[in-house]
C-alpha cells in the first residue's frame, strides 16, 4: 500500500462508476466489507478487467461507511501485491470506517446548526426591518401599525418582491429623506455644498483646459511635421537637380 497507488486508484474509481460494477459499488450496494486478494484475477467484474489490468493493484479492501444505519460511501483500502486481508485488518479498516462517519455526521450536524442560526438571524433581521416599517408608514401616512402591514404586504405582492425587501426600502428611504431635510437645515451641510459644487466646476474647467492644451499641440506638432515634409521635399528635388545637372556637364 503507498501513495504510488493514488494516481490507480483515481482512474479505478472512475472506471466501477462508468461501467456500474467493481468493489466499491459492491460493498456500497450490499452494505457490507468486500475483501479481495487479487483483483485482477477476480472473474466478477469482466468489464473493468481490461483497465485493471494495466493497473498496479491487486488487493483491494471495500468497507461501507454508514450514516443513520445506511451506507454513504465506503473506505477503501489497496496494495500493489496480492494480499489475503486477516480478520483484524477487516476489523480495523471498520473501525476506521466508523470514525470517518463520525467525523461526517459532525460536520453534517454543525452544518445543520449554522444553517438554523443563519436562518434565525435572517428571520430577526427580517422582522425588524418590518416593523421599523410599519412605524415609518404609520407616522408618515397616519395609519395604524395593522394598516401599516397591510400596505406593506400589498406593494410586495404588487411588486413580486418580499415583505423584508420592501420594508427594508421603505425605512432607508425615509432614512434618505431625514439626511436631506437636516442637510437642508444646517448652514454647514449647505456651506459644504456649495463648496463641492465649486470644486467640481473647478474640476472640469480644468479638464476642459487641459483638453484644449493637447488640441493645441497637437496641431502644432502637426504643423511642424507638415514643414519637415515639405523642406525633405525641396531637398529631394534640389538633389535631383544637381544630379541632372552632373549628367548635363
Amino acid at each position: 500500500m503507498g501513495g504510488r497507488t493514488d494516481a490507480a486508484m483515481e482512474l479505478l474509481e472512475h472506471v466501477q462508476h462508468d461501467f456500474g460494477e467493481g468493489p466499491y459499488l459492491q460493498a456500497f450496494a450490499q452494505d457490507r466489507a468486500i475483501s479481495i486478494q487479487d483483483l485482477q484475477a477476480a472473474p466478477a467484474w469482466t468489464r473493468i478487467a481490461a483497465v485493471v489490468g494495466q493497473l498496479h493493484v491487486a488487493g483491494v479492501l471495500s468497507v461501507p461507511v454508514r450514516l443513520a444505519g445506511q451506507p454513504v460511501g465506503t473506505l477503501d483500502v489497496y496494495s500493489t501485491q496480492p494480499r489475503p486481508w486477516t480478520a483484524r485488518e477487516l476489523e480495523a479498516v471498520a473501525e476506521f470506517a466508523a470514525v470517518a462517519a463520525e467525523l461526517v455526521t459532525a460536520g453534517v450536524e454543525l452544518a445543520n446548526r449554522e444553517l438554523e442560526v443563519a436562518q434565525l438571524r435572517q428571520a430577526l433581521t427580517n422582522r425588524v426591518w418590518i416593523e421599523q416599517a410599519k412605524g415609518v408608514l404609520a407616522a408618515t401616512r397616519g395609519t395604524g401599525p395593522d394598516a401599516a402591514f397591510q400596505q406593506l404586504r400589498a406593494t410586495a405582492r404588487a411588486t413580486n418582491r418580499k415583505l423584508a425587501e420592501v420594508a427594508q426600502e421603505v425605512v432607508q428611504d425615509a432614512q434618505r429623506d431625514r439626511l436631506a431635510a437636516r442637510a437642508q437645515q444646517d448652514p454647514r451641510a449647505r456651506d459644504a455644498e456649495a463648496r463641492a459644487q465649486a470644486a467640481e466646476q473647478a474640476l472640469q474647467a480644468a479638464q476642459a483646459d487641459l483638453a484644449q492644451r493637447h488640441r493645441l499641440a497637437d496641431e502644432r506638432q502637426r504643423a511642424a511635421d507638415d514643414r519637415d515634409n515639405i523642406a525633405d521635399e525641396r531637398d529631394r528635388v534640389a538633389y535631383e537637380r544637381d544630379r541632372s545637372a552632373d549628367h548635363r556637364d
